[in-house]
């Protein structure tokens, strides 16, 4: 697995990224590890980079006759793996699939917009969005990994799993898929300019140290890191090199502002002055993330206002300090002057865990209780889909597309308890209805910000959310290897880390 570059080429490519997927249909499992997978055997019409901007990938030319129309012309001459030539039903087909609700696709909540697609011409398909969406483009060549639709339709009751792992377009095809690994080799039928390596071994090794073990061995070329407190261990390696880009993630408390004690404002303020988040952070990710001023990570405004407007914004979403002093001021001036009790449910290990501690130690002087209880990673995950947080929860939330519309799942009403809404803090100011609709609806640019530069200046003076960490996005390569340019996790789901990968 571990073999070195020959030549212009590599033998062989193996890399870890973390836990083995449910499925190889992103209908299945849509996470970025997973999408790192898929993205090189089934492909997109265009393809989304880190910074918000389209190339032309499956199609090339794309137009927007109107707010809710989009029309694709598929490029000529493609052909799946199977050597079966890419039509307009294909991508119609993966579109549809993709945007299913009701057969439970884990994308259609991203692209919800869309009403459907069809095809208007042999290589022409044309989709119709319920309303105006600024990100439907990025959001659909982001999850419409175009399938060979015939294959799917055959084997629709067991598609995406080892025995009818999805037919594409991609450099790659799959030849073998387990829990242990998924081995992809060349796909002599593609279109475009092939990789650098001739076959690719992507590994589920469970734990960093173990990924580390096995690039110290030479058995392995390249690791998502996961904890970044092992990177140490990773630097440690003869030849490794480190890649990392701020991830379009946000880590944040959410405060139930309906329930007592956080339905106070000046508790909510006493919370937000107790926590240490600097030395919290430095503990749970070393030198790999910063602090937060907004709820939003910096790279999902960028793509609608300049870097000085976002710059302004920032400085003035200053965040609370860590002050004790303050902190005991403002328990005293709260409705629960005499202390309070609170659960927060963590995951052990991690940031949650960290600064749930570090809050218990830090109020217990002002009569204030903080039960901290550990939780399974899946434990969290339903608690989160099923809407059953406790009054304050650790949170972890990841931009699927750089764009700020996200900041509407957090404070509309309906994100109160649909699916894909997080807002667990309970907070719907009636005047903020606007400027939340205007974030996904609008196309205006300027429109956009302004109503985001509300959204999260109100997020900063009424204290439902503390925002906490921006964590890095790593990955680490071994000797003989490298990326033309960091990926970001976009960059993963999106397949252009490969096409980044060269052979030193």
């Amino acid at each position: 697995m571990g073999d070195r570059p020959r030549g212009t080429g590599v033998a062989n490519f193996g890399i870890t990224l973390g836990a083995s997927p449910n499925s190889l249909d992103v209908t299945g499992h849509f996470d970025t590890n997973a999408m790192a997978i898929m993205s090189l055997f089934t492909e997109p019409v265009e393809r989304l980079s880190g910074d918000g901007s389209l190339t032309p990938n499956l199609a090339v030319k794309v137009t927007e006759p109107d707010d809710v129309t989009i029309v694709y012309t598929l490029r000529e001459g493609v052909r799946f793996s199977d050597g079966t030539p890419l039509t307009a039903e294909d991508v119609v087909w993966t579109i549809n699939h993709v945007s299913d609700a009701d057969a439970g696709a884990a994308t259609s909540s991203l692209i919800s917009s869309v009403a459907g697609a069809k095809a208007t011409g042999e290589l022409e398909v044309t989709v119709t969005l319920d309303r105006p969406d600024p990100t439907a483009r990025q959001s659909l060549a982001l999850v419409a990994l175009v399938q060979e639709s015939r294959f799917a339709e055959k084997n629709s009751a067991e598609l995406g799993q080892p025995t009818a792992v999805p037919v594409g377009t991609g450099p790659y095809r799959v030849t073998s898929s387990s829990a242990e690994s998924v081995r992809l080799e060349r796909n002599e039928n593609y279109w475009g300019e092939a990789p650098v390596p001739d076959t690719v071994t992507i590994s589920f090794l469970g734990s960093d140290d173990t990924a580390q073990r096995a690039m110290r061995s030479g058995s392995l070329n390249g690791a998502l890191v996961a904890n970044p407190v092992t990177l140490p261990q990773f630097e440690s390696i003869s030849g490794v090199t480190v890649f990392s880009r701020p991830a379009l993630q946000a880590e944040y408390f959410s405060l139930d502002t309906t329930v007592a004690p956080f339905d106070d404002i000046h508790v909510r303020r006493a919370i937000a002055h107790a926590i240490d988040r600097e030395g919290v952070m430095h503990a749970a990710y070393g030198a790999n993330a910063s602090l937060l001023r907004g709820l939003v990570p910096p790279g999902t405004l960028t793509p609608i206002a300049s870097q000085v407007e976002v710059d302004a914004l920032l400085d003035e979403l200053k965040a609370i300090p860590f002050d004790l002093d303050a902190a005991a001021d403002e328990i005293a001036r709260s409705r629960h002057a005499g202390g309070f009790e609170m659960e927060v449910a963590v995951m052990p290990g991690t940031w949650m865990e960290l600064a749930a501690l570090n809050l218990r130690e830090n109020l217990a002087s002002f009569g204030v209780t903080v039960k901290v209880r550990s939780v399974s990673s899946q434990e969290w995950v339903q608690t989160i889909f099923g809407h059953k947080t406790t009054a304050m929860f650790p949170m972890s939330f990841g931009a699927a597309v750089p764009d700020p519309g996200l900041l509407r799942r957090v404070v509309s009403e309906e994100a109160r308890t649909q699916a894909g809404g997080y807002n667990f803090a309970n907070w719907a100011p009636e005047d903020l209805r606007t400027p939340a609709a205007t974030l996904v609806d609008s196309r205006d640019d300027a429109e956009r910000f302004a109503a985001a530069r509300t959204v999260l200046l109100r997020i900063a003076e009424e204290v439902p959310y503390i925002p906490m960490y921006q964590p890095q996005f790593l990955i680490v390569l071994g000797e003989g290897f490298s990326f033309s340019e960091a990926p970001t996790a976009i960059d993963m789901a999106s397949g252009i880390w490969m096409r980044r990968l060269i052979a030193e």
